[in-house]
């Protein structure tokens, strides 16, 4: 039998948050989250958040469903009643009590020949693909849908990979490092990323795809100042920067000391109005554009050094 939970949604002001959540705990209730109201704003680099702290903010409480909604949530109005109107319901619904409703936000999509799919895809949707690659949400980024990662996995199948030595920096939940070793790149890729669940949720990720945990060398920090990053001492064909303008900008001198003569590289999470300063940094190291693909204001570079130009 399905156990069924209320949840209730609260409104109020953040300078009752740490009360608040100090005395609900003393109570049955169990406190999901609280969080602000944030802005999106535009930066340099891209896009950051600003937390409006002169709008209330939002609490999500929940406790077993028991009784009916209407008897449980008058209790909880009384509970609040002693902060006199300033804490509010704004909304409540019994939710079940193993939900994988969150399921539905990630269905498959199709980036030219390949599928990338989640674990629970339907498998005449995956019988019917050409090439699938199987990646599951989690805490690390990358799950295939923003258009820096499309665009990265289309220059991709446009290139040779097979016994390609391969930097994925920015790798998250290594989709691109996945790619790179079912099209024949040579163990170990190497996946950086300062993300320490990168480590687990790539893991899992490799096990999806049939892929053993020796065929990815994860190293976690930043790369633009990790001494164990910037102290590799291998070479490669190919590296990916998947991260944002500034970041790949500081990358600069990790690139030049691994980065074969002949390989080529791939610069990602770059907003359209960092573009120039990021092009000219590069061209400034001796590195050209060879082609740009753009999804909205993000645009991804392909490039290789100038000796190669024409070649």
């Amino acid at each position: 039998m399905t156990k069924y939970w209320m949840k209730y949604t609260l409104s109020l002001p953040g300078e009752l948050e740490e009360i608040f959540s100090y005395t609900i705990m003393e109570t049955d209730y169990t406190l999901g989250w609280i969080e602000p109201q944030v802005e999106v704003i535009t930066t340099d680099n891209g896009y950051d958040y600003a937390e409006l702290t002169e709008k209330p903010m939002t609490a999500y409480l929940f406790e077993p469903l028991a009784t009916t909604e209407q008897e449980q949530t008058a209790r909880l109005q009384r509970y609040l009643d002693q902060w006199e109107g300033r804490i509010r319901i704004a909304a409540t619904e019994q939710v079940e009590e193993e939900n994988e409703s969150w399921k539905d936000e990630f269905t498959s999509i199709q980036i030219g020949d390949w599928l990338i799919a989640p674990s629970w895809e339907d498998a005449k949707v995956v019988e019917q693909a050409a090439h699938v690659l199987y990646i599951d949400p989690g805490a690390a980024f990358g799950t295939g849908y923003h258009g820096t990662t499309q665009d990265i996995l289309r220059f991709l199948q446009e290139s040779q990979l097979a016994g390609k030595t391969i930097l994925d920096v920015g790798a998250g939940s290594g989709i691109l490092s996945i790619f790179s070793l079912l099209n024949g790149a040579a163990y170990p890729v190497y996946a950086a990323d300062i993300n320490p669940e990168t480590d687990y949720q790539l893991k899992q990720n490799l096990a999806l795809n049939q892929l053993s945990d020796q065929s990815v060398k994860v190293l976690i920090g930043d790369a633009s100042v990790d001494d164990n990053l910037l102290s590799l001492e291998k070479h490669f064909d190919f590296i990916f920067i998947n991260i944002g303008g500034e970041e790949v900008i500081q990358m600069l001198p990790l690139v030049r000391r691994t980065f074969k003569p002949t390989g080529r590289l791939i610069l990602s999470g770059i907003v359209e109005w960092i573009l120039p300063k990021v092009v000219e940094a590069y061209e400034q190291a001796d590195f050209y554009v060879m082609e740009q693909k753009q999804s909205e204001e993000w645009v991804t570079l392909l490039l290789e050094l100038c000796d190669n130009k024409g070649k």
